[in-house]
């Protein structure tokens, strides 16, 4: 893969390539192109907002990759990743990997410090670019300046995690208790279980929509 003619730039700060991010994306997944372009046009640079791989040629620039960076629910200093693709043609030459290099790069500059994804069937892609498998999170599909919804949602999800934690420091204490005051007689302690594939190791981690959660530390 030759660099020397191929680009990344924003979404947000060229506009002009939303149809042709919207017609990539189609090409994939399809949908209404009205509500693609939609969705697009939310691109800012508070994210959500899309890197655009762009690839010249005769003095003309091609939509060839496209890639998504959201903020999630979960993690206030983790970022989502979506919608990574590549033109058909240009897969399989180096491109998916120069995108999401760009992408984790972009994530850095913004301060990131975790970036999520999911995935149907390329985890062995992803796992080659050092990510690892971990639990689902929840993409935010709008921009943070919409500080009331956002303070909202990030309050819930932390006094979420607070409940779940007290609960389960609860569960460990009780269970503390009544080994203190019911001791378990000791027996002989079970026979190692058979080592794990690695195709199972996925399936557990693999939700019941089949896909495959991700994470990468920056």
């Amino acid at each position: 893969m030759k660099t020397d003619n191929i680009s990344i730039v924003l979404l947000h700060e060229h506009p002009d390539y939303v149809e042709a991010c919207a017609t990539l994306l189609n090409s994939q997944w399809k949908r209404s192109s009205s509500a693609r372009i939609q969705t697009l046009n939310k691109s800012c640079e508070d994210l959500p907002d899309s890197l655009v791989l762009l690839e010249e040629a005769n003095g003309e620039k091609e939509v060839i990759g496209h890639c998504r960076l959201t903020r999630i629910m979960e993690d206030e200093n983790g970022c989502f990743i979506e919608s990574v693709i590549i033109a058909a043609e240009k897969r399989n030459k180096g491109y998916g990997k120069y995108l999401m290099f760009k992408a984790e790069e972009y994530a850095k500059q913004l301060n990131f410090s975790t970036i999520y994804l999911s995935t149907h069937d390329q985890q062995g892609f992803y796992e080659h670019l050092g990510y690892l498998y971990s639990e689902p999170v929840s993409s935010v599909k709008f921009s943070r300046g919409n500080h009331q919804v956002m303070n909202s949602l990030f309050s819930f999800m932390k006094n979420a995690r607070s409940e779940s934690k007290s609960k389960a420091d609860m569960r460990n204490k009780n269970m503390v208790e009544m080994k203190e005051n019911y001791p378990i007689p000791k027996v002989p302690p079970p026979s190692p279980p058979p080592l794990l594939q690695n195709k199972i190791t996925c399936t557990a981690i693999c939700d019941n929509t089949g896909k495959y959660w991700m994470k990468k530390t920056l």
